[in-house]
């Protein structure tokens, strides 16, 4: 973050306000290629060849990430919920959390009947702090969520050292981060499971949909028994047989044929990303109580969402930047919120209390905003946008 102490930077001046655009905050590429394969799905992925496409995405989204072992679910969440089911999560056990990321983080560890314990964030890397990791560990700590969040990494060597020493399982949750590496590794692959989103809003979508990786055959077959009413699909095994209580999590053929598309093209899809992020930045860059997503070093980023948190003299509530900037046909969205603020997750702390704890989290989380970055946004739009935003953040100039 700017000091609020630093020298303030003129913004550029407002521009006359010219047509207004439409601009949604985040969406999809889709080329001839998805419409072919989804297509070819919906005319002939039935009777036999119903998993044709699912079982291709899931070797090839394997090989991609260099793991031995793939689960493709209904949706992220499913797939968090999966990994702390195969964990054996429950009542008396801990989960951590950080406090700022999507609640499905959080949400699959109470449904196990497991407390969430919600820590802060990293300042620069907005993600999970270390320190504030091991500080939380009690005797009860089973697992800790480690989320690449808007698409960077936190320090997973120290994140990975200190749930080795305490015994903690590690769900990194790279649902926002896709395509990301820390260190040449993949992201997703660091933990003892990781996970994956492709709903409409993420870099490879499938209307909506999920994945669980692992290389542990026991925690992988836990999960995938778990996936489909507790039936188990091995040779062999009795057919419509439950032999636990299970979820329906499957995975449909025609979602798999657009994710399947979308992975073929992936590097392409994220250099549109970096792009977009790269013209922000050159916009932006003259305003220095803007700061945008940063990128950890060894990190390869992103950019699922371009974040600005505001400093200094603009420290504006990103909900009047939200409101104001859709006066101009800019659909943004707010930052995460903290999720121990939130009225489900109040019987595991007081908010009060998790404000002193959680500084970084509850500092900056008031004053950012995502600013859009679909993957069809031209350079013009980004131009819009950022003409619209920093005249915004100049009547509001404190």
């Amino acid at each position: 973050m700017q000091s609020s102490k630093a020298r303030a930077t003129p913004l550029a001046p407002a521009q006359a306000p010219g047509p207004r655009r439409n601009i949604p905050s985040i969406g999809p590429s889709i080329t001839k290629a998805e419409i072919e394969l989804v297509t070819e799905a919906v005319t002939h992925g039935w009777y036999g060849g119903m998993s044709r496409y699912i079982d291709l995405f899931t070797q090839e989204f394997s090989g991609y990430l260099e793991v031995e072992r793939c689960l493709p679910v209904s949706h992220g969440t499913a797939a968090v919920h999966l990994a702390m089911a195969a964990l054996e999560l429950g009542p008396g056990d801990e989960v951590i959390v950080p406090d700022i990321t999507w609640v499905a983080s959080a949400a699959p560890a109470a449904y196990l009947g497991a407390k969430v314990v919600l820590v802060d964030i990293d300042p620069e890397t907005l993600c999970l702090c270390p320190e504030a990791f091991e500080k939380a560990i009690t005797r009860r700590t089973k697992a800790v969520v480690v989320v690449d969040l808007l698409g960077n990494m936190p320090a997973m060597d120290r994140i990975s050292k200190v749930a080795r020493k305490h015994g903690v399982a590690v769900i990194e949750d790279a649902a926002e981060a896709l395509g990301a590496q820390y260190r040449g590794r993949m992201a997703g692959t660091l933990g003892d499971l990781g996970v994956f989103s492709f709903n409409a809003t993420k870099l490879a979508v499938a209307g909506q949909g999920g994945a669980l990786v692992t290389n542990d055959p026991a925690l992988f077959e836990r999960a995938k028994l778990l996936a489909h009413h507790g039936i188990d699909k091995r040779p062999g095994a009795r057919y419509y047989w439950s032999t636990t209580i299970g979820f329906n999590y499957n995975w449909t053929n025609i979602q798999a044929a657009l994710a399947l598309a979308q992975l073929r093209r992936l590097e392409e899809l994220l250099d549109r990303k970096a792009r977009i992020f790269r013209r922000y930045e050159a916009n932006l860059a003259g305003t220095p109580e803007v700061r945008l997503n940063r990128t950890a070093p060894g990190v390869r980023n992103t950019y699922w969402l371009v974040t600005a948190i505001l400093g200094g003299s603009l420290r504006v509530p990103k909900e009047t930047v939200q409101d104001e900037l859709k006066a101009f046909g800019i659909d943004a969205r707010p930052f995460f919120y903290p999720i121990s603020s939130m009225p489900p997750y109040k019987r595991y702390c007081d908010r009060r209390d998790m404000a002193k704890k959680n500084p970084v989290a509850y500092s900056l989380s008031p004053y950012g905003i995502c600013l859009p970055c679909a993957m069809d946004m031209t350079e013009a739009d980004v131009d819009y946008v950022c003409d619209r935003f920093l005249s915004i953040l100049a009547k509001h100039r404190k």
